[in-house]
């Protein structure tokens, strides 16, 4: 087991039981139900409360919060904001939420669906229903609408939260003895690091409220820790802006995200010039369709209008504003994915004539990101990396995939963390067309968390064993320079244990060999099949099927075989010295594994753990 210390450089000295720590990337701020209709007169709140003093208490934590959540904006931190609600139908509210507390007493004269003077209560879209004007959020944080007392429950808070590598979470709102305790209990047992802010939460039972704050953190921290938002703000007050943001690497464009985004708020830049200025850098010949400078500009035009501010008076956008992007040539301008983009600020170029073409204009710094369903290349240029997400998880309606059964969305930019960024945003956007292979977020695998997060906790990971490297790479030095490769990152960048029992190379080339064949579906749909389609028989094309799922369980399976199962599996980007050199590329494709590929590195995990290999990119690509 990796033995490595936990040791932050930022921390709450002065939680109880002991010092709470917030690790640079990994802390997030979690504000439950701080809606009208629980803490403003007439709302549902104000039903269950028996005391109009008493209520007035829970109104009165919009302050602390607001010191909170500032604090937090501050520090560069994850926010979400939960809203408890259900849909006009009801759909999702048990019949005894519904009525045990009306059939109760005569108190209760309303229940939940009932119209409200702010609309019906604890329905999606009413008035009540939305956050306080005090604490709205900023577009570049989340909001979680979920049907129970907790922010767990039914809902993708967990993968929101691992999808951004979040493993240390504040969290305050109301109401503590219910929806704060539910969430709170909840998030130790998904392995999360918890730590309440007692002055931002309140409830409408005095001493139940102040038994519930001291339980998070009795017996030595059983359940978590606690503080207050007045900590919070002191060490905000402390430490320069942004100390808990992520340090990215240096920015080797102006185009990467991040750097956009800070220029933007700054008001450095304006959209209008950044998009002129990547016209500037256009050849026609390189696309396939190319959107006209007016018709964007127009559009950067309203961009560079929007006014949007936050309560404090703060610009107001969204990760992906301003931000130009591309894709090749087999999406159709009006793909849903195209769609998700656009409506939060980001900008379409057109569509590049190949997929050597987008990557050299990301090389090239004239766009920031290009969308495609092509397997990441054998070669990539140091300035690129290409994430291939599973199938499913971004929506692909009106992209014309080469193989309709295997074929995914890649994600190419200039660094892991933009990747991560990008694919964070758009998997929690609603697909709203029906397709066979779409998932929602909440649809995927649960992803176990280590709170010291890959840096501190390690990693395991698999790579091809010498035999295997033998087979593949003729070449010592080839298979000399692998291996150096991979002990520099674990030596450097990472703690990490390795796993010599996983059948690496063998699995996935068994697989590049049966999806080379002409009687898979992989070659029949992208027509590397020479016969027709009525000389493959249908038996040939069962079998081969049969034994793809066999290996795919067999690669699940190799993931998933408790403490000796890797995280990660490392391989060339490249079988250099063998005649087929795609072997791993098509593997991934052929058993739709998501992979991330990086300095001729081919990083390979479970269908559905991209969070995985996302965080450890991320690692690998800091200063």
């Amino acid at each position: 087991m990796p033995t490595a210390t936990f040791s932050p450089t930022i921390q709450i000295t002065n939680a109880r039981p002991a010092a709470f720590p917030l690790p640079v990337g990994r802390t997030a701020l979690v504000i439950v139900d701080m809606q009208r209709d629980f803490v403003l007169p007439q709302g549902y709140g104000a039903v269950q409360c028996p005391s109009p003093e008493i209520f007035a208490q829970v109104a009165s934590l919009i302050g602390p919060c607001l010191t909170a959540l500032r604090s937090a904006r501050k520090l560069g931190m994850t926010i979400v904001h939960t809203r408890e609600g259900h849909p006009p139908d009801l759909s999702d509210c048990p019949q005894t939420k519904l009525d045990r507390q009306l059939n109760a007493n005569k108190r209760h004269v309303l229940c939940i669906g009932d119209e409200g003077p702010m609309g019906r209560l604890l329905v999606q879209g009413s008035y009540g229903h939305d956050i306080v004007d005090e604490l709205t959020p900023r577009k570049d944080e989340i909001i979680l609408d979920k049907p129970g007392k907790g922010s767990f429950y039914n809902t993708d808070l967990h993968e929101i939260l691992v999808s951004r590598g979040v493993t240390h979470i504040l969290v305050c709102g109301v109401t503590a003895e219910c929806c704060v305790a539910t969430t709170f209990r909840e998030a130790n047992d998904h392995g999360f690091e918890s730590c309440v802010l007692t002055d931002c939460t309140g409830g409408f039972n005095g001493s139940i409220v102040s038994a519930t704050l001291d339980m998070f953190c009795a017996y030595d921290g059983l359940l978590g820790y606690a503080t207050t938002s007045t900590e919070l703000a002191a060490i905000a007050d402390l430490v320069e802006p942004g100390a808990l943001a992520l340090k990215e690497p240096t920015p080797t464009s102006r185009l990467e995200i991040k750097s956009l985004h800070d220029s933007y708020m700054s008001g450095s830049l304006i959209v209008s010039e950044v998009i002129s200025r990547v016209y500037e850098m256009f050849d026609e010949s390189r696309f396939e369709r190319l959107i006209p400078v007016e018709d964007n500009l127009g559009i950067t035009a309203k961009l560079d209008d929007d006014k949007s501010v936050d309560v404090d008076g703060v610009k107001d956008i969204s990760p992906l504003f301003g931000v130009p992007f591309a894709t090749t040539a087999e999406f159709n301008p009006s793909a849903v994915i195209i769609k998700q983009a656009t409506s939060i600020g980001a900008v379409y170029i057109g569509e590049t004539v190949s997929l050597d073409t987008a990557i050299a204009l990301i090389d090239a710094g004239a766009i920031s990101f290009a969308f495609t369903s092509m397997p990441p290349p054998i070669s990539l240029p140091g300035s690129v990396i290409a994430y291939t997400t599973t199938k499913g998880s971004l929506a692909s309606f009106g992209v014309s995939l080469p193989s309709p059964s295997t074929s995914s969305i890649t994600i190419l930019s200039s660094t892991v963390f933009d990747a991560r960024t990008i694919w964070s945003t758009l998997v929690r956007i609603k697909n709203p067309e029906v397709e066979p292979y779409y998932q929602k977020f909440s649809q995927r695998p649960i992803i176990s968390i280590d709170y010291r997060g890959f840096e501190h906790g390690g990693i395991r990971y698999a790579v091809p064993s010498i035999t295997e490297l033998s087979k593949l790479l003729s070449s010592d030095d080839a298979a000399s320079e692998f291996e150096n490769m991979v002990k520099k990152i674990f030596t450097q960048k990472l703690s990490g244990r390795l796993i010599e029992t996983a059948p690496v190379a063998e699995t996935l080339f068994s697989a590049s060999v049966l999806a080379a064949q002409e009687c898979s579906m992989l070659s029949i749909e992208t027509g590397m099949s020479k016969g027709s389609g009525n000389s493959i028989a249908a038996t040939e094309l069962i079998i081969n099927n049969q034994a793809l799922e066999a290996l795919y369980a067999k690669t699940i399976a190799m993931f998933n075989s408790g403490i000796d199962s890797p995280d990660v599996v490392i391989v060339p980007l490249a079988a250099k010295e063998t005649q087929d050199k795609e072997v791993f590329v098509r593997a991934i494709q052929a058993l739709k594994l998501p992979a991330l590929a990086i300095d001729n590195l081919l990083y390979v995990c479970q269908t559905g753990a991209d969070v995985r290999i996302l965080d450890l990119g991320v690692i690998i690509q800091m200063d």
